[in-house]
């Protein structure tokens, strides 16, 4: 993606109304490097950082505030109609933590691939690590942590988020 122009559709995008210019939120982000399907929400405040690839499916919801943060060599992907909760936090990657050197986080990170599959919801506040993957129709409760992958049509929640129903019975 290219990063300056990254910097400018999210400073657009915290200045604009919450739910309106949909179209002109899409033209931005589009022009800024992310792969970006039809009539997604993006709503106010809603980030987008990184060097890596972000590819958004068609009728995707972003909430207020949420964060999507990827570094080179990583990739979000994003299918048709999932959601994207207000205040939620996507990561690509994290820095190793070691003993060795000048200070406890080392300074080389990891890439991955994050996957919020067709019709899948990241709850308002809940975080999704690095290489995780939200499976078909499948929801993580608001404030989650998903440390695991999460299977079709289940239902997970707490920190670090575990299993709670199945939403198909």
């Amino acid at each position: 993606m290219k990063t300056k122009r990254l910097y400018l559709a999210n400073l657009f995008n915290s200045l604009l109304p919450s739910g309106s210019l949909r179209k002109f939120k899409t033209m931005l982000y589009r022009w800024s490097g992310v792969e970006l399907g039809s009539n997604c929400e993006i709503f106010q405040g809603a980030k987008i950082l990184g060097e890596g690839e972000v590819i958004i499916g068609n009728n995707v919801f972003i909430g207020v505030d949420a964060m999507i943060m990827t570094n080179r060599g990583s990739k979000v992907i994003i299918e048709d109609y999932a959601l994207v909760g207000h205040k939620s936090v996507i990561v690509t990657g994290f820095h190793p933590i070691t003993p060795e050197g000048p200070r406890i986080i080392g300074y080389e990170g990891t890439t991955s691939i994050v996957k919020i599959c067709k019709g899948a919801s990241l709850g308002m506040g809940a975080f999704l690590l690095p290489g995780k993957t939200l499976c078909t129709m499948c929801h993580a409760a608001a404030g989650s942590v998903v440390t695991h992958d999460v299977p079709p049509y289940a239902r997970v929640a707490g920190v670090p988020a575990r299993f709670i129903k199945d939403l198909q019975h």
